[in-house]
């Protein structure tokens, strides 16, 4: 029981996905939605801090995390001199149930991505969900955990077993 907390405390509570065109460049830009959860023709809030000062920041929902790609909605607002940012964003009326990443993304002069960052934004009940495991944006991505599942597993054991000692010199 102790290790299936943890598995889910180290999933559900980390954040997925930011990043910066240049590795050695630190990402500032971090994103809230409000609500978190919606319905097809709701507007939810953008908020942001961190963008690079008085640029345009792209904001989206899309249907998956790593990219904006096939976008449902767009709006695009120039954060202030502080990189503050807000935009409204209207979830379209046919969008189906899921889980959504709302994406705040900064470009370079050629068109590349500067920076970005995402949280996960449920439509209606979630449907099926989808490819968003937690709910927001980190330097780290996902698949850095990977490695950790066997070392939490034995971890667990190990406190299984230590708890299994115990309660045997108890009696």
């Amino acid at each position: 029981m102790v290790l299936v907390t943890v598995v889910v405390f180290l999933a559900a509570g980390r954040p997925v996905s930011a990043g910066r065109g240049n590795p050695n460049v630190p990402v500032n830009i971090r994103v809230v939605v409000n609500p978190s959860q919606g319905n097809p023709g709701d507007t939810i809030q953008v908020s942001g801090t961190g963008a690079d000062p008085s640029s345009n920041v792209v904001v989206t929902l899309a249907p998956q995390a790593d990219s904006a790609a096939g976008a449902l909605a767009t709006i695009t607002v120039t954060s202030a001199a502080s990189g503050d940012f807000s935009a409204m964003l209207t979830i379209p009326a046919n969008t189906q149930d899921g889980i959504y990443a709302v994406r705040a993304e900064q470009f370079t002069a050629n068109g590349n991505v500067s920076q970005f960052y995402w949280n996960s934004f449920v439509v209606g009940t979630g449907g099926t969900g989808g490819p968003l495991l937690p709910t927001a944006g980190d330097i780290l991505p996902v698949p850095a955990l990977t490695p950790l599942i066997p070392l939490l597993l034995v971890l667990g054991l190990m406190i299984q077993g230590v708890c299994a000692v115990i309660r045997l010199g108890q009696r």
